[in-house]
């Protein structure tokens, strides 16, 4: 997932064009578009197939609002809107696939006990666990990433995980 910041900076643009009301729609709408866009650019399939429609429909705003356009306000205020909701639409659908996947392996990542976790770890890296669990923690930031990447590991070979589920969600 993107980080945070650029979803706080995201609702914040919406939420400063909805206080602005109607008549600045057009002027935030790429705005919002080129943020949608870069919040799902991070994904691979996304950002082959989308990344060029977000910043034809960024640049067909631009141009939408000039005006030489031809185009009534009220009709430039009407396909921003459309534009906005179809692209926070998408985002929106995306980040609660990531989040719903991310609960589900966290579930099955919670139901491990400790032997269940030493038994899936190589030999040096359950004695060093073994070492840190009697109160030694000389190697305790190696073997948390060792311990991580394990139990990650697990979750995602575990059969209540789908592969249709993490694919979709990796290539958007």
């Amino acid at each position: 997932m993107a980080p945070v910041l650029l979803y706080v900076l995201l609702m914040g643009v919406v939420l400063i064009a909805a206080w602005l009301g109607h008549g600045y729609w057009p002027q935030f709408a790429p705005l919002v578009l080129l943020l949608c866009g870069v919040l799902l650019g991070r994904v691979r399939q996304v950002r082959r197939r989308w990344l060029g429609a977000y910043l034809l429909a960024v640049v067909l705003l631009l141009l939408l609002q000039s005006p030489w356009s031809g185009l009534a306000p009220a009709g430039v205020e009407r396909v921003a809107i459309v534009a906005m909701a179809l692209g926070l639409a998408q985002l929106v659908v995306h980040t609660g696939r990531v989040l719903r996947f991310a609960r589900a392996l966290q579930s099955q990542v919670d139901d491990l006990d400790d032997a269940a976790i030493l038994a899936m770890l190589p030999s040096e890296a359950a004695e060093d666990a073994r070492q840190w669990l009697g109160g030694d923690d000389r190697k305790a930031p190696e073997l948390g990433e060792v311990v991580n990447l394990s139990v990650l590991y697990a979750a995602l070979q575990s059969p209540g995980t789908r592969r249709s589920d993490l694919r979709r969600i990796l290539m958007g």
